[in-house]
């Protein structure tokens, strides 16, 4: 699903208002009406449980989403509820279209409650304590600056009342484009948004305010929706599967790819080892794993699927820049290679990873140490021969810009879009809804995953996991957006099955067969699709 900035969806209704003719108050009508019946759904779950007659606050705002606010008042007196409009602006600074739904209102003779201080909201928490849902249409999408004042005073008292609140286009206070809080805002049940979803509402912690978001179809032409550039795409099953080909009936391991997997150090043979089962649950052919000589003994036992390299080691067990000629042949009979899970922060090490990246002949996906090794020169990756992928968490993303982790969790979006254009790569930005980012591409977001994926080793299986992608044949930024949802997708599934707390990157690697078959073969999940899709309709 194509996923849009505010500025994009403005564009667009500014296009379908004057290149074809269909009026503003229509669009707004059609909005309304959806809120409306938004509102309808959660009253026909709650009715049986309530005693007192249904009663609705809407709270709106001067501007177009107050313009909603207004019509979805309207139709929900017409479905049968009690509606009182409390109104956050004075009424003479409501223009256009939002001015002719407040006439509507006004005429109709539903309750309008203007909201000048705390006097106010005292005088309309009685209504509002007795209402079994709200309405939010105070901001729009286009809320620049922190809410402060009387304003965030409105906002509090919303989230203070306790009833599920229908958020009109984007809960009030959270940035469009980054989905970041700007000073208070709207939490919702669902969100009723408009036309396209916005960026904000799929990025934390925007995703958190926003609940359950309904697309609403308010009669955009849909040539405009299909033409339209969009800055980002929501993955879903129907992408994914649409980059795998299916097998030919004579295939056989060679035509699946053959991955290199650089990786481990002393006391890090897990991380070389899970990054190759990685890869080969990834559906490589064939997966060579190069470790330290002094650790080949150790691998070997670990892993049976997985074939080693054995290449020359510093001292301190890690890979020494000897290993630079005998890899870099290695590569050459490869189709991707995967460089960094365990490698450790040796200062030789680290030599052998820059010079080997810049080198490689075939696609590369840099993970862990070796993002490490590339932040003391990032623009090696401008260098490299072929094309590359780096999997960075933010505080690894953070290193390469010069920025602090931080800095770039306040704003992922333009983090990851800085990453892939500055180096030329594709950029995956680990973390809740993980970001692909790849040269002349809409930048991907991942709804797949859970917070118990947050354990060692769960990075190290999702590098094997693109490295292998990209060995059968997928473009980098297929691979690691096909690599990120299914990876997520299988931590979801070890969810269902484990719990989150005790999970491990194990039982990731035991569910990634699941997740494919549920995105090639249309397996049933039994419900974990709603997790798996979270905060959609």
């Amino acid at each position: 699903m194509k996923v849009v900035s505010p500025s994009t969806m403005r564009d667009i209704d500014r296009r379908a208002i004057k290149d074809f003719g269909v009026p503003g108050i229509v669009l707004m009508e059609n909005a309304c009406r959806e809120v409306a019946v938004a509102v309808w759904r959660i009253w026909e779950r709650v009715k049986e449980n309530r005693r007192v007659p249904p009663k609705v606050a809407v709270f709106c705002g001067r501007g177009n989403n107050g313009g909603d606010g207004f019509g979805a008042a309207r139709h929900l007196v017409n479905m049968g509820f009690e509606v009182r409009v409390f109104l956050a602006s004075d009424p003479s600074e409501i223009k256009g279209d939002a001015a002719v739904n407040f006439e509507i209102v006004r005429r109709m003779g539903i309750p309008v409650i203007t909201l000048r201080g705390e006097t106010d909201l005292e005088k309309a928490r009685g209504f509002y304590s007795e209402s079994f849902a709200a309405v939010d249409a105070l901001f729009g999408t286009g809320l620049r600056g922190e809410i402060k004042g009387f304003p965030r005073r409105v906002i509090e008292f919303i989230n203070e009342g306790g009833c599920p609140v229908v958020a009109v286009d984007i809960p009030s206070g959270i940035c469009g484009m980054t989905g970041k809080v700007l000073g208070a805002a709207v939490r919702a049940e669902v969100t009723v948004t408009m036309g396209l979803p916005k960026i904000g509402l799929l990025l934390y912690p925007g995703a958190s305010y926003a609940g359950k978001i309904i697309v609403a179809d308010i009669g955009l032409p849909a040539k405009i929706l299909d033409d339209v550039k969009a800055e980002g795409l929501l993955l879903d099953r129907q992408v994914i599967s649409g980059y795998f080909k299916p097998y030919a009936p004579d295939a056989h391991k060679g035509d699946f790819g053959r991955v290199f997997i650089i990786a481990g150090s002393k006391g890090m043979t897990g991380a070389a080892a899970l990054a190759g089962l990685g890869a080969v649950r990834g559906g490589a052919g064939l997966v060579t794993i190069g470790i330290p000589e002094g650790l080949n003994d150790i691998l070997e036992v670990k892993v049976t699927e997985v074939m080693t390299l054995p290449l020359p080691q510093t001292h301190e067990g890690s890979l020494s820049i000897k290993a630079l000629e005998p890899a870099l042949d290695f590569a050459k009979g490869c189709d991707a290679v995967a460089i960094g899970p365990g490698l450790s922060r040796h200062e030789e090490t680290a030599e052998f990873v820059r010079k080997f990246v810049a080198e490689c002949p075939v696609p590369v996906v840099i993970d862990a140490d070796g993002l490490n090794a590339l932040s003391e020169d990032p623009d090696v990756l401008k260098k490299s021969v072929a094309p590359a992928v780096i999997t960075p968490h933010p505080g690894e993303m953070g290193r390469l810009l010069s920025v602090t982790a931080e800095k770039v969790q306040e704003n992922r979006w333009d983090a990851v879009r800085e990453a892939c254009d500055r180096f030329g790569c594709t950029a995956v930005l680990k973390g809740a809804r993980t970001l692909v980012a790849s040269p002349d591409y809409p930048t991907c977001i991942n709804p797949t995953g859970n917070p118990g994926m947050a354990t060692g080793g769960s990075g190290d299986v999702l590098t094997g996991m693109i490295a292998a992608l990209a060995a059968r044949g997928l473009k980098c930024h297929e691979a690691a957006a096909a690599g990120v949802y299914l990876h997520g997708l299988a931590g979801d599934l070890a969810a269902r099955e484990k719990g989150e707390i005790p999970l491990i990157a194990g039982d990731i690697l035991d569910h990634i067969h699941e997740a494919f078959k549920y995105v090639l073969e249309g397996e049933s999940l039994d419900g974990c699709e709603g997790q798996a899709h979270q905060g959609r309709d």
